[in-house]
């Protein structure tokens, strides 16, 4: 935050001579409207959907194992005992299936989105030189400034339509 002012009051001071040109772009819009984007929210929603359906499989055979624990009155206490310890165990042993994968699907979010952050800023960095920009800042830091005498344009379109045409490009 504290940077941020000192850049604009920085730039402020040596371009008193003409406007500055600000632009801003929202960060998180170009990674949820790019196309690469969008894929990847869609495979690892396809993959979470997918590993889902098999925790939901498993659970349901676990429910029915305690149904049929519940209604077995034939059972002794002992083998009773011995089957809900290992009722227990299976669903213990769901649970850590589910927080592992979980944390494999972040870490793969991570990863995707730091490699499309990366690109989006390269494509920043070329759209606003093309255009002469100044400034360039993110629109929710920007949010932060109460007060600007120049006026900002947001660039975050022009940032999604360039780093989707450099994916076409690099596909092609």
């Amino acid at each position: 935050m504290q940077y941020v002012l000192s850049v604009i009051l920085f730039f402020c001071m040596i371009s008193n001579s003409h406007a500055l040109d600000i632009g801003v772009v929202d960060l998180n819009r170009a990674l949820n409207e790019s196309e690469e984007g969008m894929r990847s929210k869609n495979l690892l929603e396809s993959r979470g959907r997918q590993k889902q359906q098999e925790f939901k499989v498993e659970e349901e055979e676990l429910m029915q194992i305690a149904e049929d624990l519940r209604n077995n009155p034939l059972l002794t206490p002992k083998a009773k005992q011995e089957k809900e310890q290992e009722l227990q165990n299976r669903q213990r042993i769901l649970r850590e299936k589910a927080r592992q994968f979980e944390q494999e699907l972040r870490l793969e979010e991570r990863k995707l989105t730091e490699a499309i952050f990366k690109d989006l800023k390269a494509a920043i960095r070329t759209v606003s030189q093309r255009n002469e920009y100044d400034l360039v800042l993110e629109k929710n830091a920007a949010q932060v400034i109460l007060y600007m005498k120049e006026e900002t344009t947001d660039l975050t379109q022009k940032i999604i339509d360039y780093y989707n045409s450099l994916k076409h490009q690099n596909s092609e």
